[in-house]
């Protein structure tokens, strides 16, 4: 009788796996050289991922869900904005070098298609809208240009901590919630100037 497989699960296992691989050896890695890492051969990993391009596409995105769908579990303990604000900042610095890895996977694919000519602002959209939309949901917030000062702020802080020793990710994350509660109360979010 042939194996059963969920090819759905088995992709994202496929995914999940190479994520390791992509942040150790950066972008520059081969399907070749994913494969071996992954125990596969390369036409597996080809039946699964047309090119190395759509896979990191693939992996970005689900690492990215599965990280805000971690999270949201969490938040579900929270009373308020202010604990769930300080929660997310928590969990990042709870997973700071998942985070590491992430950040500075994405800048070295954004170097290489810079260098090839090519932009990954599609890829960017994509991840913007995903990021901006499952983080409004679950914090609560939908002002777009708060989700955007928060996760400008999320990047900053993991950026500053690859780079140097700046303070605890969960120390600002409580700063920033004391000012988006004052922000949010006093009204000052419907009086911003149109752009």
């Amino acid at each position: 009788m042939p194996k059963i497989v969920d090819h759905d699960q088995y992709r994202k296992e496929l995914l999940h796996q190479s994520f390791d691989l992509f942040a150790e050896k950066g972008y520059a890695i081969t399907m070749r050289q994913i494969a071996q890492g992954l125990g596969v051969s390369t036409g597996t990993l080809y039946h699964y991922f047309p090119s190395k391009e759509s896979l990191f596409e693939q992996l970005v995105l689900e690492v990215v869900t599965q990280d805000i769908l971690r999270v949201t579990d969490e938040l579900k303990l929270a009373a308020n904005l202010v604990e769930r604000i300080e929660m997310v900042f928590w969990f990042i610095e709870k997973n700071q070098d998942r985070c590491f890895k992430q950040m500075l996977l994405w800048m070295d694919y954004s170097q290489h298609q810079n260098r090839e000519g090519k932009e990954c602002r599609e890829l960017e959209k994509r991840l913007e809208d995903k990021v901006y939309s499952m983080l409004g949901e679950a914090l609560g917030i939908k002002d777009p240009d708060l989700l955007v000062l928060i996760s400008s702020l999320i990047d900053g802080l993991i950026l500053g901590k690859i780079y140097s020793n700046t303070p605890s990710i969960s120390r600002q994350g409580k700063l920033l919630a004391k000012m988006v509660s004052a922000y949010l109360q006093s009204g000052l979010q419907s009086g911003l100037p149109p752009d």
